[in-house]
């Protein structure tokens, strides 16, 4: 897994700064059978970690020093692998940016 912030850029323009990388070290394109995925949180990781805690957020605000984040860590990382399992359907407060990594992870099996 490549794991990223997407600051207050665009999903894709780091998708493309990984591409940029792959190419500048004369390595191929990653393509779908491969077992890498991309998860670029957007704004930051801990947007990612509220909402994984249940909180409502937004991606332009910034949770970087939010309190109590590093609490918070093991408890979303296992609610990323719950909503990661196929048939799961995020909840509605789900940011845009953790919905697009969710593919990602399922797409690893």
């Amino acid at each position: 897994m490549v794991v990223i912030d997407a600051d207050t850029g665009d999903l894709d323009r780091r998708r493309r700064q990984f591409q940029g990388a792959l190419d500048e070290a004369g390595m191929a394109a990653c393509t779908d059978g491969e077992a890498i995925a991309q998860l670029v949180p957007k704004r930051n990781i801990e947007t990612w970690i509220l909402c994984l805690s249940g909180r409502h957020v937004d991606e332009d605000a910034d949770y970087s020093e939010e309190a109590g984040i590093d609490e918070l860590i093991a408890a979303s990382a296992a609610t990323f692998f719950a909503w990661s399992r196929v048939n799961i359907t995020p909840p509605a407060h789900c940011v845009p940016s953790l919905l697009a990594a969710i593919p990602e992870v399922r797409r690893l099996g």
